[in-house]
């Protein structure tokens, strides 16, 4: 039965093959000509039939050798390239990685990571999708996402997190509204008024936060709009139709359209986290994370 030849075996015949000479050949190998002899006599009994003629003047390739040589010279480069990519995967830096983001990450962190990320691994596929914070979660467990970002806190233990940031809330108003004379507000003065919230198919880990601080301090919710996006919340608040209240991060981005107003008996914060399955973590994920954590110690402009 014929067997397998080995990469080695082959090496061996292709390098006598270009030498057409077992001396040349057996430098080129850094090997003893006997033993190549031997290895190229075992390829051939393996193979069950002849590669090389052999004289006392000259080598020369049989039909089935030049065949054989034909094939499988190039074999030797193809696995190299191989191993070369296989490292390059191992070490994380192609491949693919599905990242998960809300509205409060895709304003700042989202981009700002990712532009980093793809500037060091430029051979790393990265598939974005806004999922909404409890969305993502789900997402995760199925391992449908590798990373999500998303909103905090969060405490779980087959989840591994990274916080981004951390941000208080701020009341935003329309420009002109009646508290927009005051250096701050409270949630008692916010409660008196018509709230704009996001819905709570999209927003539904955030609008249940802002919930829980009115209900701490007492004060209870007048919700008139709901919209699905910050668009929309903001679009609502700048005509005049109510008041919200959003992460603090929104002051480097907002409109001119409102205005922003610390709230002096809030003392809960957001926090932006990155979000990822310790059961399906890989070399590109932890690169990516490994990113996202040096730009969170940087400070931020």
């Amino acid at each position: 039965m014929t067997q397998t030849p080995s990469s080695r075996d082959i090496e061996a015949f292709n390098v006598v093959a270009v030498e057409l000479s077992f001396r040349r050949a057996a430098e080129r190998l850094a090997m003893d000509q006997s033993a190549l002899s031997r290895r190229i006599r075992q390829l051939e009994e393996n193979l069950g039939y002849q590669l090389i003629r052999r004289t006392t003047r000259e080598v020369s390739l049989t039909a089935a050798g030049e065949i054989f040589h034909e094939r499988t010279r190039l074999l030797g480069s193809e696995i190299d390239a191989a191993v070369h990519a296989a490292r390059i995967a191992a070490e994380g830096k192609r491949g693919q990685l599905r990242i998960g983001y809300m509205s409060f990450a895709a304003i700042e962190w989202m981009p700002r990571v990712v532009r980093e990320f793809t500037e060091r691994y430029p051979d790393i596929d990265l598939e974005l999708k806004y999922i909404r914070t409890q969305g993502q979660k789900i997402e995760l467990a199925r391992n449908n996402i590798d990373l999500g970002f998303m909103l905090g806190p969060l405490h779980h233990p087959q989840y591994e997190v990274l916080e981004l940031s951390s941000d208080p809330l701020v009341a935003i108003l329309p420009i002109g509204h009646r508290l927009s004379t005051r250096p701050d507000v409270t949630l008692g003065d916010l409660a008196r008024y018509p709230m704009v919230l996001g819905s709570i198919a999209e927003w539904d880990f955030f609008r249940q936060f802002v919930l829980d601080a009115f209900a701490q301090a007492g004060q209870h919710v007048q919700i008139k709009y709901e919209a699905s996006n910050a668009m929309g919340i903001l679009g609502l608040v700048s005509e005049g139709l109510g008041v919200s209240v959003y992460a603090d991060s929104i002051t480097r981005f907002q409109p001119r359209t409102i205005m922003t107003k610390p709230i002096s008996d809030c003392a809960a914060q957001v926090q932006t986290l990155l979000v990822w399955n310790r059961a399906y973590k890989n070399p590109a994920l932890m690169n990516f994370v490994a990113v996202a954590r040096e730009l969170a110690r940087r400070p931020q402009a």
